[in-house]
């Protein structure tokens, strides 16, 4: 929250010098915030804010601040940019996020950029890869390390070659035909003895990923191994670049964001105070689908409009038995659906999923069927509608469970997302048996 504040009271200042035409103090003010906070201000200020206040930022600066922002935001700055000076900036910033940059300008004027850049050489071949692969998140490999080097080479190595410390995570070792042999780990260099080899210290047995790999199965693997590097490599396993710790964590991010917005059947590019015919065409889709799944609730409803007028009481409770369902579903299908995004849940165990989000479907029913028949009896004196109403809950936390596991599966195995509107589809299915369940035995029982 702190941080938050700092931005907002950081805007409103810049907003303020602008406001006085002082725009090199505000620039000025701007190199007194950390680079991520600066970042934040200049992309939340209109169009011909942005434009005065770039130009008189400094190149190396403005690369810094490329380097804190999303893609969309990128996007809104370079507009302001021209192709020479965007050149110089790109220049300065990592060869993946120019790539990221020149991916957001159309063929032609990435083609002028590149033509003005020194580092042409090393952006253009990852221009080759989607954004969202692995090809897309990596920067190329610098000089690496070879088998018949001793431990004192490498050091020597090392020195000439690198002046980050952030660049030497691990130390990979290729064959004389650019492939993956292995990789040492400073401690293990350290340690050995000056005259030994790194074939002989080194590790062979790498975890690679390949350059066309989705970015989520590269922050799976990061995640499962706390990675703070992973080569990339081709078929052949020649190395083709490097991807960082740093480079993953706007993935990690974006997927997560992905998945909270298609549960709710939601765009992932969704923004709040995006255009409102961009904003009402995104949600328009899913909210017609839950209409028409609505309208299949309201027909199960329809089919006991007489056992409703002449037990209206039982209309009290129908929200409550739809609702148990539903958020019961959706605790279910969270689980489901993030379990299958780490790989921590595969295809083949759906039926030892099935049985043990069954058990506990049951013993939740149970237990809220029996305190919701139990309130029923107490408030409207009816022990026959505390049956009714506990029996319907138990039925619909098993049709929560059964379809919180199997939704997510079944959309898995058609090669869709997971979670593409899952909580839609679900809530359809727990409304529609609940309804359907809880009427039904209010005929059989209570006319």
């Amino acid at each position: 929250m702190v941080d938050a504040l700092i931005i907002d009271d950081a805007l409103a200042f810049v907003r303020a010098l602008l406001e006085q035409d002082d725009v090199a103090a505000a620039a000025a003010y701007l190199r007194t915030l950390h680079p991520g906070e600066a970042a934040e201000v200049l992309a939340r200020l209109d169009d011909e804010a942005q434009q005065r206040l770039i130009r008189h930022l400094d190149d190396a600066w403005l690369a810094d601040l490329l380097e804190h922002m999303d893609e969309d935001e990128q996007a809104d700055v370079i507009e302001h940019i021209r192709a020479e000076r965007l050149a110089h900036v790109l220049d300065d910033v990592e060869p993946d996020v120019a790539a990221d940059v020149l991916g957001e300008l159309s063929p032609e004027q990435a083609g002028v950029v590149l033509a003005h850049m020194e580092s042409a050489d090393e952006v253009a071949p990852l221009l080759e890869f989607p954004p969202d692969t692995a090809g897309g998140l990596m920067n190329r490999p610098g000089p690496m390390l070879r088998r018949h080097m001793t431990v004192a080479e490498a050091f020597e190595f090392l020195r000439t070659h690198y002046r980050d410390e952030r660049e030497l995570s691990y130390l990979y070792v290729l064959d004389r035909h650019g492939k993956l042999v292995g990789v040492v780990s400073l401690r293990a260099l350290i340690l050995a003895d000056p005259h030994q080899t790194i074939g002989e210290i080194m590790n062979p047995n790498v975890i690679t990923v390949r350059a066309d790999a989705d970015q989520e199965e590269v922050a799976d693997l990061f995640t499962r191994y706390g990675f703070l590097a992973l080569p990339v490599v081709d078929e052949e396993d020649h190395l083709l670049g490097i991807i960082t710790v740093e480079d993953i964590l706007d993935v990690v991010q974006d997927e997560a964001t992905e998945d909270i917005y298609r549960l709710a059947g939601m765009d992932e590019d969704a923004e709040l105070f995006s255009p409102i015919r961009e904003a009402a065409r995104t949600r328009l889709f899913w909210l017609m689908v839950n209409l028409l799944t609505a309208f299949l609730a309201s027909a199960v409803v329809s089919l006991f409009e007489s056992t409703i007028a002449r037990v209206a009481v039982l209309a009290t409770f129908m929200p409550i038995i739809a609702g148990q369902g539903g958020n019961a579903g959706i605790q279910t299908s969270t689980i489901v659906i993030r379990s299958l995004a780490l790989g921590r849940l595969e295809l083949d165990e759906v039926w030892k999923a099935l049985r043990y989000e069954v058990m506990l479907g049951f013993i939740n029913g149970v237990v809220i069927g029996l305190v919701v028949a139990v309130v029923a009896v107490l408030w409207k004196g009816n022990p026959m509608l505390g049956v009714v109403i506990g029996v319907a809950m138990v039925g619909n936390m098993l049709v929560a469970a059964l379809a919180g596991v199997l939704i997510p599966f079944t959309l898995q195995r058609l090669g869709r997302d997971p979670a593409l509107a899952s909580g839609i589809f679900l809530t359809t299915a727990t409304d529609v048996c609940g309804f359907f369940f809880f009427l039904g035995l209010g005929t059989l029982l209570l006319l």
